[in-house]
């Protein structure tokens, strides 16, 4: 239908698909937020229990290096976490942000900052990063070390050498913290890529 205002005509059905137009980008916008915000901070305990309530990252007064983490359920009491008693902390909105956090010798808490077949994890307030391949143990490396280079790259070597093509790059690079994050994520990503592939098949 078209609507004659003096000498310019509006098509009525052309107004409503901006309208819906609007509508659908308000949706792409928001739901993802909504989506996000609906999801709920919670820690799991070596028993498998799950616990929510709000994930808070602190500081141990007495030892200012030692981080430590509360979690603060709906009537506000805040609960000391024990890395020896949790194997995972999902944070949302902490100061580490969307994340998951494990825990390593029962004594410090690490933050998965790459996830796929090959995990990589940092230390929270260091420098020191663990990996883990197949969800088996998480154990440290000499990744980011100063001197240690060529010892990193022995180590990660093992994790990407079922892959000949990765690996044959990966030997013609050096051991640094960059270049072996950026193996790990290709590596990762080339095994996503064949799960995929096979799904299809």
């Amino acid at each position: 239908m078209e609507l004659n205002t003096g000498n310019t005509k509006i098509n009525s059905s052309k107004s409503g698909d901006f309208a819906q137009l609007g509508v659908l980008l308000v949706l792409i916008l928001f739901v993802p937020f909504i989506s996000i915000s609906q999801e709920k901070e919670y820690i799991v305990t070596n028993n498998n229990d799950t616990i929510y309530g709000k994930v808070i990252r602190g500081t141990n007064y007495l030892n200012p290096s030692k981080v430590i983490f509360k979690i603060k359920n709906e009537k506000g009491k805040k609960t000391l976490i024990n890395p020896s008693e949790v194997k995972t902390i999902r944070s949302i909105r902490g100061i580490d942000g969307d994340c998951y956090i494990s825990t390593i010798y029962d004594k410090w808490f690490i933050k998965k900052i790459i996830n796929g077949r090959i995990k990589v994890y940092q230390l929270i307030g260091g420098v020191v990063f663990y990996v883990s391949k197949d969800d088996s143990k998480i154990v440290s490396t000499d990744i980011g070390w100063f001197f240690s280079g060529k010892k990193a790259h022995a180590q990660v070597r093992l994790l990407v050498e079922d892959n000949s093509e990765i690996l044959k790059e990966f030997d013609s690079l050096k051991g640094s913290e960059r270049k072996i994050m950026y193996i790990i994520e290709k590596y990762n990503n080339a095994e996503k890529q064949t799960i995929t592939n096979s799904d299809r098949n």
